[in-house]
């Protein structure tokens, strides 16, 4: 069984020494520890890939189709029946989202 061992509040978080790292300083003030963290740098110039782009374009549509669903009345009063049974998702836009969010992606997978 695993064993969770709590970490002690830190009071500030500061700090890069190189351009590609950021490395942070934290100081706890119960015992004036400074503890230093080295980040490797996610950020790049490089324009966004092709699989990036395409999820972007997925979300925009899935976006896209939650908007036309909320605005159609009867498909809106099912989903809610759908979400009134459910205890997944906390808003229904979200629930909506999701469920055409996986039709989108079996309907790329499938042609």
């Amino acid at each position: 069984m695993a064993r969770i061992e709590p970490m002690t509040h830190l009071d500030s978080m500061k700090g890069k020494y190189a351009k590609t790292d950021r490395v942070y300083t934290r100081v706890r003030k119960i015992d004036d520890a400074i503890i230093g963290v080295r980040l490797k740098h996610p950020v790049t110039n490089d324009p966004p890939s092709t699989k990036q782009l395409a999820a972007q374009v997925l979300f925009t549509t899935v976006q896209g189709k939650v908007a036309e669903d909320i605005a159609d009345p009867t498909k809106l009063a099912a989903y809610k029946t759908q979400f009134a049974k459910q205890r997944k998702y906390k808003t229904l836009r979200g629930f909506i989202f999701h469920k055409l969010y996986l039709e989108e992606v079996e309907d790329q997978n499938n042609g």
